[in-house]
């Protein structure tokens, strides 16, 4: 899968969100790990709309990332929306940094998150169950399925003697789609297929979306491991 923050791929993402609630529900699950925290950092955040949806539940959030276009969308949507307790920062996200309550990587850094584990009392990893959790594993073919995965988390954290608690979840996070011709478009934006193989893929799993307004939908359930793993901070 290839894939990078631009105008078509940030409204996509949002849509998708809105359409299935799925950072909703999924802040609903994570919200009792992170009541009352006075601190956390998202590293890797992009458009950060799961700590959005989490914002009321700690005291400050700062949300890392070194794409610029994913941050300027992240300052405009805390403006509109009167978020004041999240704070965008261009970083690298391994660069050194304070202690913090929580820190959360969403599809980022799980291959390294005891790079992370000293800087934070609790951290949140969210990454596919398995190698076919991914859109691309369950219906493309030609594509890099080498993707961090529960299974593989769980044996780095056992190695190293780690405590952790492991939860599968299961959400709908598919794609709703104005047209053909843009479902076509993500599909070739995402996962560099040509034309007639996003055509194809199309035809054989598009349906009739049931809200405007969209006309098309993809539906794709998001298969997760999240772990919650104990810090060595505080």
């Amino acid at each position: 899968m290839h894939f990078s923050w631009n105008e078509a791929t940030i409204a996509w993402f949002k849509a998708a969100s809105d359409y299935t609630g799925f950072h909703r529900k999924l802040a609903d699950r994570l919200r009792p790990v992170v009541a009352g925290s006075k601190s956390m950092y998202d590293m890797g955040c992009g458009l950060a709309l799961l700590s959005q949806e989490l914002a009321g539940s700690v005291d400050r959030i700062v949300c890392v990332d070194m794409n610029e276009a994913a941050l300027a969308d992240l300052s405009g949507e805390l403006a509109r929306k009167g978020i004041n307790n999240m704070k965008p920062l261009l970083q690298d996200c391994y660069a050194d940094g304070p202690e913090c309550d929580v820190i959360l990587l969403s599809y980022f850094g799980s291959s390294t998150l005891d790079r992370f584990l000293p800087r934070c009392r609790k951290l949140i990893a969210i990454v596919d169950r398995d190698e076919r959790s991914s859109l691309a594993g369950q219906v493309l073919t030609g594509v890099d399925r080498k993707r961090q995965t529960a299974n593989r988390v769980e044996e780095q954290l056992q190695e190293k003697g780690i405590r952790y608690t492991l939860e599968e979840v299961s959400l709908e996070f598919g794609q709703p789609f104005c047209s053909r011709e843009d479902a076509v478009l993500f599909l070739k934006q995402y996962y560099r297929c040509t034309s007639s193989e996003a055509e194809e893929f199309t035809e054989r799993r598009i349906q009739p979306a049931v809200s405007a307004p969209f006309t098309l939908y993809l539906p794709y359930m998001k298969n997760m491991g999240v772990f919650v793993v104990e810090g060595m901070c505080g």
